[in-house]
């Protein structure tokens, strides 16, 4: 019989569970932020496990970096919409130009 390898997800189990000792040590904000790239991680067990030639410690913080970027890009485009949308409520504010040089 063949050696059968481990999963993509029990090899993610492997490195967070080797990470437990400098998870303690932080504070409680920085362990919550950890566990969210945790979770990020998670959801990308199975381009992960496509990512044979690599150990899943190499391709961690590159799932990290994926969605803080997405989530960057998310934040990003949020606030030039909210920006494009004052700045059209500002225009409607303002008078128009050929009135203000008119008035004495």
């Amino acid at each position: 019989m063949g050696r059968q390898l481990p999963s993509a997800t029990q090899l993610i189990l492997e490195q967070v569970a080797e990470m437990r000792s400098f998870y303690g040590a932080l504070r409680r904000s920085d362990q919550l932020i950890l566990d969210k790239f945790f979770e990020d991680i998670f959801q990308h067990r199975a381009a992960i496990s496509n990512a044979a030639n690599l150990l899943p410690i190499e391709v961690m913080p590159f799932v990290i970096l994926l969605e803080e970027r997405k989530k960057f890009s998310n934040i990003h485009n949020d606030l030039w919409s909210q920006i494009e949308e004052l700045d059209g409520r500002l225009r409607q504010l303002e008078p128009p130009s050929h009135m203000e040089d008119s008035q004495p």
